[in-house]
């Protein structure tokens, strides 16, 4: 009787369940048994539309996104609602995560139609021929932060296509030639040359610096990797100590601040105050691959302890949550479940001042009270409810044992509390871009195993794909950035192993991307019929058009082939105008154009002398644009794209000449600054 019950329920289940029921995506998962009627993004959704005469409700969003979260349950479980969107509109639901070209698209419109940048969930309204009208983003049942509510929206939006259809094909139009403009636009020519866009960028950063707290504007406040790791190679190359000392105000803020997990390790996705003590509580493995890489390089420029223990730890947390076969998850949700079964944002990572006395009195913590002042745990918490956010307060000072034994006692605790829901999707581009910061933190052995797993389990048949799920086979076909960062992995990985193969297949993808994205001079997100062109701005992430940009010089060096170093001057001359535009904007552009003037300098020489080399140069140099080749000559080379500039038989003699050759391109005057000093 037992079982019968149990496969009515089941069947019952499938019935209420909508057509997202079949999708792979943990995202649509979430929303398969809404009462809204989902279909995933189809031709069949397309034709539903336009056969049923309806017009389109899409939603983007993804699983791990708390304000996706409260919109799905104030709204698209609300029976009432869904049954007015049911009849009225065809629901369509998009894991931005899983079609990453969909919501870059479909953002420029919400920045077209408000003026400002978007975010997630997004809500778009269009005609049964995909033109949208309307563009949101969270928006409550009811009217409420000072928006109209969903409800009174919609009905709005259907009796206008009863009364006044021409109004709403009048607005669709007109985002329509604004959406063409933008992707038509020719910025105007620069006064700031490719010699002045460095500065350009630090002054304009400067201008919005948070000098006491560290980071860029007000809140919400987010890590802003691309632009640190600029500031970084912009300190590098030319010494200037304000982009320096901007990048480690920002690091050191937020390693001691509340986006930063103190207990567990690995940053979260944005801090909601200035001072980023609370933050947004979901980890983005994007956000920690390209802080993992900051970090890193901040390290070997400073030397500051601090930097080095973020890594690790960093590193330390991906492997233990989201490591899954040689290959990483995307991202754990802010939200988790209480005792009483409820979820709630941030729930896991939060203490009462209480519970944690008593663990650390448990674990036998000298001076308890002082250690979790130095936490930030405090009776009044900094967060609701009397609930603190860890941070660490510098100026309370605490014996080292006593602080490992402390933080060993609130893991403990947190081990009694279910761990946030994992989206395990294993994406290519994000697993690529921890490549990156593995590599740049020396944890080459782990870098190598997920670019290994990359080409073993997603590229199949000459296809690169775009995602893996656990025991699932990749379906869905590779996008632009996916084929950027992957690129960039290989040849950081060919660099240290000289293993031709990795070459080989580096140049095999980008000869790949340019046949797929590149159409008429310029390059597009995906291929297909929506055409969104690829963007040399950074967004959540950094531009996979300025990394391709880099790929292209980096792969003509190593490759001997001046095809790609002509390639990426051809992108960099379409896009020069944008980035001298607005240079914050574009910090992995401005490292491109960076990289582009100063030269990406190649090492070449037997096989085992290159580690040695690399290691006598960092303790010279932290010039970003060096890169190594194997030779069989006994001689050892340095090298640009179009000749070879120095030539020695001894490590000290090629380290001195390169040395030589970056001061001579640096805007630094010899003798006047102590970039290339000998480190002690």
């Amino acid at each position: 009787m037992k079982k019968i019950l149990i496969v009515l329920a089941l069947l019952l289940i499938g019935l209420e369940a909508n057509a997202l029921k079949s999708q792979e995506s943990p995202y649509l998962q979430q929303h398969a048994d809404n009462p809204v009627d989902w279909m995933p993004w189809s031709e069949a959704a397309f034709k539903k539309a336009k056969r049923e005469h309806k017009l389109i409700f899409l939603s983007i969003g993804y699983s791990t996104c708390h304000w996706c979260h409260v919109m799905e349950h104030e709204s698209f479980e609300n029976k009432k609602l869904a049954t007015f969107l049911n009849r009225h509109f065809v629901p369509i639901k998009v894991d931005r995560e899983e079609m990453p070209h969909i919501d870059s698209y479909y953002q420029k419109v919400y920045q077209v139609m408000n003026g400002r940048g978007g975010g997630w969930p997004l809500t778009i309204i269009m005609t049964a021929d995909k033109k949208p009208f309307f563009a949101g983003t969270y928006i409550p049942l009811e009217p409420r932060y000072g928006v109209a509510g969903l409800w009174s929206i919609l009905k709005q939006i259907v009796e206008m296509k009863k009364k006044n259809p021409e109004k709403i094909a009048d607005i669709a139009k007109s985002v329509e030639r604004a959406m063409q403009k933008i992707e038509q636009a020719k910025f105007a020519p620069s006064k700031v040359d490719e010699g002045k866009l460095a500065k350009a960028f630090v002054d304009a950063v400067s201008k919005r610096f948070d000098y006491e707290n560290g980071g860029i504007g007000r809140a919400p406040k987010f890590p802003q990797a691309p632009t640190i790791n600029t500031l970084l190679n912009i300190y590098s190359v030319s010494g200037d100590k304000k982009a320096l000392k901007m990048a480690t105000l920002m690091l050191d803020h937020m390693a001691n601040g509340g986006i930063y997990d103190q207990i567990e390790g690995g940053f979260y996705r944005y801090s909601t105050d200035v001072s980023w003590t609370i933050p947004h509580f979901e980890k983005m493995l994007y956000t920690n691959a390209e802080l993992l890489e900051a970090y890193a390089k901040a390290y070997k420029i400073t030397h500051k302890k601090r930097y080095k223990e973020v890594v690790g730890e960093i590193v330390t947390f991906l492997k233990k949550y989201y490591r899954n076969g040689g290959l990483y998850y995307g991202a754990s949700d802010a939200d988790s479940m209480t005792p009483s079964g409820k979820k709630e944002e941030g729930y896991y990572y939060i203490y009462k001042y209480d519970e944690a006395l008593k663990a650390l009195e448990k674990a036998k913590v000298k001076d308890a009270e002082r250690v979790l002042e130095h936490f930030g745990i405090s009776w009044e918490g900094n967060f609701h409810n009397g609930f603190s956010n860890p941070v660490r307060v510098k100026s309370i000072k605490v014996a080292p044992q006593e602080f490992q034994k402390a933080k060993a006692a609130l893991q403990a605790l947190r081990k009694k509390r279910e761990y946030p829901f994992i989206d395990k999707k294993m994406l290519t581009a994000w697993n690529a871009l921890l490549v990156h910061g593995l590599y740049k933190a020396g944890r080459v052995a782990e870098a190598k195993e997920i670019v290994d797993t990359i080409e073993k389990r997603l590229y199949r048949g000459g296809v690169l794909y775009h995602q893996l799920l656990p025991g699932k086979k990749a379906k869905i076909k590779a996008v632009m950035e996916d084929y950027a960062y992957y690129i960039a992995a290989l040849l950081d990985i060919f660099e240290y192993t000289q293993n031709r193969h990795y070459l080989n297949f580096a140049k095999k993808l980008t000869q790949s991307a340019m046949q797929k994205f590149k159409k008429g001079g310029s390059w597009y997100n995906s291929q297909g019929k929506l055409k969104s062109k690829a963007s040399i701005g950074d967004d959540a992430y950094r531009s996979a058009l300025a990394t391709m940009g880099k790929n292209l010089l980096r792969l003509a060096l190593l490759s001997s082939d001046l095809h790609f170093e002509q390639e990426a001057k051809k992108l960099y001359k379409a896009s020069k105008n944008e980035i001298a535009a607005y240079p914050p904007a574009n910090a992995t552009a401005v490292d491109f154009a960076l990289a582009k003037r100063r030269e990406y300098i190649v090492i070449k020489a037997k096989k085992e002398l290159l580690p040695k080399i690399k290691r006598a140069l960092l303790k010279r140099t932290t010039y970003p644009y060096i890169a190594f080749k194997e030779s069989k000559d006994g001689t050892i080379l340095a090298c640009k794209s179009d000749r070879c500039f120095a030539y020695a038989k001894s490590i000290d003699a090629i380290v001195q000449k390169v040395i030589d050759e970056i001061r001579r391109s640096s805007t630094i005057k010899s003798g006047k600054s102590q970039l290339f000093a000998p480190k002690k």
